[in-house]
C-alpha cells in the first residue's frame, strides 16, 4: 500500500486532496500547527518516522500581499520550507510541488507553455519559483506542478469572495486587466493524484480550460448563482492600493498533461454544492 505525506492539510486543496483520494493509500496529512516546515529537523523527523513513497507539498503563505510586507515570513516558509521538504525527498522519494502562475511577469499574450521563462513581479512569485528550484536542486524524482485561480466550494478564495460581496454591497468593482485561468480545487485534486502515482519528472501546467479575465469571471460567477443583476463595473489595478503587483496576463498552457474540463462548468459545480 502506497504511503503519502501531504502538508497543508487544512488549505483549499488539502482538503479536496482529502475528498478525492483514492483507495488503497495510506495518507498522512499534516498542517501548520502539526509540522513546521520552516525546521529542516521537524521536517526530517517527520518524514523519516511515515518513510512516505511520495510527497505532496501544498502547504505555502499565499497571501500574495501579505507576502509583500512580511517578505522574511514569506522566504523562510515558501523557499526555506520547500528545501527543507526538497531535502528529505533526496533519496528518491517522489516530490509533488505546488507552484504558481505568479512566476511569470504577464508580458505573454498567448498562455505560458511549461518552458516559458519565469520572471516573477511580486515578493510571493520569487518566493515560489526560490521553491521551484530548491525541488529541482534537491529531489531528483519530482514534479513541480503550476496552477492558478484555484476556487472551491470552501475556504478562501475569488469565487466566495464575489459571492459575498454581491450579497452585502450589490454592485462589483472588479479588474478587468488581470487575465488568467480559472482552477477547480478538487479537478486539480483527482488530476494531482494521478501525478503522485506517474513516473514523468519536470515541470506541469494545470489548469481548467478557458482563459478570462477577472471582471467577465466575476459576472459569470453572479449569474451562475442566480445574481446576474449583480452590476460588475471594470477597473484598472492601477486602481487598487494593493501591495504586491500582479502579471496582467498569467494564463497558463497545459502542454505536458490532460487538459482539464472548461472552468466555467467546474464553477457550474462549484455553485451547485454551495448554500446560496
Amino acid at each position: 500500500m502506497m504511503r503519502i505525506f501531504i502538508t497543508g492539510a487544512k488549505g483549499m486543496l488539502g482538503r479536496a486532496l482529502a475528498e478525492r483520494q483514492p483507495p488503497g493509500l495510506t495518507v498522512l496529512a499534516v498542517d501548520v500547527d502539526e509540522l513546521d516546515v520552516t525546521s529542516a529537523d521537524a521536517v526530517r523527523g517527520r518524514l523519516r518516522d511515515f518513510a512516505p513513497q511520495a510527497v505532496l507539498h501544498c502547504a505555502a503563505m499565499t497571501d500574495v500581499d501579505g507576502c509583500e510586507t512580511q517578505p522574511e515570513t514569506a522566504w523562510r516558509v515558501n523557499a526555506e520550507g520547500v528545501a527543507h521538504v526538497a531535502a528529505a525527498c533526496a533519496d528518491g522519494t517522489r516530490l509533488v510541488y505546488l507552484s504558481t502562475d505568479y512566476v511569470f511577469d504577464g508580458s505573454a499574450t498567448e498562455p505560458y507553455p511549461e518552458d516559458a521563462a519565469p520572471a516573477p513581479l511580486s515578493v510571493y512569485g520569487r518566493t515560489k519559483l526560490a521553491g521551484e528550484e530548491h525541488v529541482r536542486a534537491l529531489a531528483p524524482n519530482h514534479a513541480i506542478v503550476r496552477t492558478a485561480w484555484s476556487f472551491a466550494p470552501w475556504g478562501r478564495n475569488f469565487v466566495l469572495s464575489i459571492l459575498r460581496a454581491a450579497r452585502e454591497r450589490g454592485r462589483l468593482r472588479v479588474v478587468d486587466d488581470q487575465v488568467g485561468s480559472p482552477t477547480y480545487a478538487p479537478d486539480l485534486a483527482e488530476a494531482l493524484w494521478r501525478v503522485v502515482g506517474a513516473e514523468e519528472r519536470g515541470v506541469f501546467h494545470l489548469t481548467n480550460a478557458g482563459v478570462v479575465s477577472r471582471c467577465e469571471f466575476a459576472r459569470e460567477i453572479v449569474a451562475a448563482a442566480g445574481m446576474g443583476q449583480t452590476p460588475v463595473e471594470p477597473l484598472k489595478r492601477g486602481d487598487l492600493a494593493q501591495p504586491a503587483a500582479r502579471p496582467s496576463f498569467s494564463a497558463l498552457a497545459n502542454t505536458r498533461l490532460p487538459a482539464l474540463r472548461h472552468y466555467r462548468e467546474a464553477l457550474t459545480d462549484c455553485i451547485g454544492r454551495m448554500s446560496l
